[in-house]
């Protein structure tokens, strides 16, 4: 393999991608103003951490072939603090994910930038085929996802990544961007449907 690859083939990308299923999901709060109901103020706790970033670890996967962007599926409660910083979205958040090692040369490590949203939100067959590609990769969360359950599931459809690769070249970089073409249009209000 060449050191550095043609920047559209994004194989090396999805590599590190499918080899991993934990990520660490970046968030910030939602303005008041999108999440206070006109005439409504906000509650002291959410003015207190207005001003920070939040960081939670979570189980993914790699929901390939879905749409022309990478994307990643992850289950989580609407009313985590990463849960109410996203919302229903689309919103925009960052993640990371780490293969470690004790040789340097070995590190590997993808940073990336995308947008996400419940998968109801998700057009046409996505939101079917975001949970296939979850349940396919964790089981045994099938019964957490059920109706009524308080996990939802969210689709993170990637705008940006930077892959680092040691095993390449000590501090070996590439980076792609993607354009999310099914968040090119504001949602509509789905149809109420069960995922």
């Amino acid at each position: 393999m060449s050191p550095i690859d043609p920047p559209e083939d994004v194989s090396p990308l999805m590599a590190v991608l499918l080899e991993r299923w934990v990520l660490t999901l970046a968030t910030v709060p939602r303005p008041i103003s999108a999440t206070a109901t006109p005439g409504e103020s906000a509650p002291d706790a959410a003015i207190a951490e207005s001003d920070y970033p939040y960081a939670t670890p979570l189980f993914y996967a790699v929901a390939e072939h879905l749409i022309a962007t990478p994307t990643l599926v992850f289950a989580s409660r609407p009313d985590s603090t990463h849960g109410r910083h996203l919302g229903a979205g689309p919103t925009r958040c960052a993640a990371g994910l780490y293969l470690e090692s004790e040789d340097v040369s070995g590190l590997r490590g993808v940073q990336l930038r995308g947008e996400v949203a419940l998968v109801e939100r998700w057009p046409g067959d996505a939101p079917d085929g975001l949970r296939a590609a979850y349940l396919r990769r964790h089981p045994g969360a099938a019964a957490l996802l059920r109706p009524g359950a308080r996990e939802r599931l969210y689709g993170l459809a990637l705008t940006w990544a930077k892959l680092t690769d040691n095993r390449r070249g000590f501090g070996h970089k590439q980076a792609w961007n993607f354009s999310p073409s099914i968040f090119g249009a504001p949602f509509e209000d789905p149809p109420h449907r069960s995922v």
